[in-house]
């Protein structure tokens, strides 16, 4: 019979806390107790902690402080601390980091014991399909809330061209993210001869707060004629909870900035319009979507909803 687990998560970072019994588990829930790493961290940061650790150093293993004072390294010992150095230098040199030696490792491709294989089949081995599939679960979980928000490396920063799902690419020299995108720019933009910039700029970032607390940044398409931030988008998302905060917080925004808000639901090019200017070379898909695009023309069994 499974001993019966009695776990809270650190208020702090979210890791998991086990205990031996209910009652320590409870006793640690009403104090708000952290884990040892977050206790360590907040304890090291305190004032008084810093400066007894100031004076320590000042102290400590110097001259007579130090438990080495006045012995000598055996001859044995020197050795062993030459091969190590060595084994260091040896680390470091750039044979051993080129691409020769990489292929001769016995750790590469092949040779390598995870070759083929992830954590999960590791798991899969080890404890069996539920475990593998709790543990997986559970990771999966840890995951999305150590990279959610401002957790995230690319909070506040912009979208690097060629990223997202959509048909993205070039239209002459204008970057779109969908066809959507592209669609504006041709019916709107380029048709009323609008002056326009990208709206993917750390200056117009619009910061909100998720439905779930975390905290994220949200940006719109266009800047047109310096007045109207425009984000393109379908119908059907407009009341999604996420994009009802995004719309708050963007009027709130532009109301700072002098700024319009505008949402729209532009029509989508037609499919032989956008072929042609594929074939007259003033649409260039990005890489992912290059063939893609050739495949879905030559197949057309997709409608012009279908590519969004």
């Amino acid at each position: 019979m499974e001993k019966e687990k009695f776990t809270r998560d650190c208020p702090r970072c979210n890791k998991e806390l086990t205990y031996t019994n209910k009652k320590n588990r409870n006793k640690a829930g009403k104090k708000g107790s952290l884990c040892s790493s977050c206790a360590a961290k907040i304890c090291q940061n305190e004032p008084v902690h810093k400066k007894r650790m100031a004076e320590y150093r000042k102290k400590a293993f110097k001259g007579e402080g130090n438990p080495f004072y006045g012995k000598k390294h055996s001859d044995k010992t020197r050795e062993k601390m030459r091969k190590f150095q060595q084994a260091l230098d040896k680390k470091h040199n750039p044979f051993y980091q080129s691409k020769e030696f990489r292929e001769k490792s016995i750790r590469v491709g092949k040779a390598n014991g995870m070759y083929g294989r992830s954590f999960y089949d590791v798991w899969l081995e080890k404890y069996g399909r539920t475990e593998a599939d709790r543990k997986m679960k559970e990771y999966r979980k840890k995951m999305s809330i150590n990279m959610t928000g401002n957790k995230n490396p690319m909070y506040g920063k912009c979208s690097p061209q060629g990223s997202g799902n959509g048909w993205s690419g070039w239209y002459k020299d204008w970057y779109f993210r969908s066809i959507k995108e592209l669609s504006y720019m041709i019916n709107v933009i380029e048709i009323n001869k609008l002056n326009w910039r990208t709206a993917e700029t750390n200056d117009l970032a619009i910061k909100y707060i998720n439905y779930d607390g975390t905290k994220r940044t949200y940006r719109a398409d266009f800047l047109v004629e310096e007045k109207d931030l425009v984000e393109v988008k379908p119908i059907k998302l407009f009341n999604t909870p996420s994009n009802i905060l995004k719309k708050k917080a963007a009027i709130k925004f532009c109301k700072k900035k002098g700024y319009n808000y505008i949402i729209s639901d532009i029509k989508l090019l037609d499919i032989e319009k956008i072929q042609y200017l594929y074939n007259e070379k003033l649409i260039k898909f990005t890489k992912n979507y290059e063939e893609k695009w050739r495949k879905f023309y030559e197949d057309k069994r997709r409608k012009n909803n279908d590519y969004k």
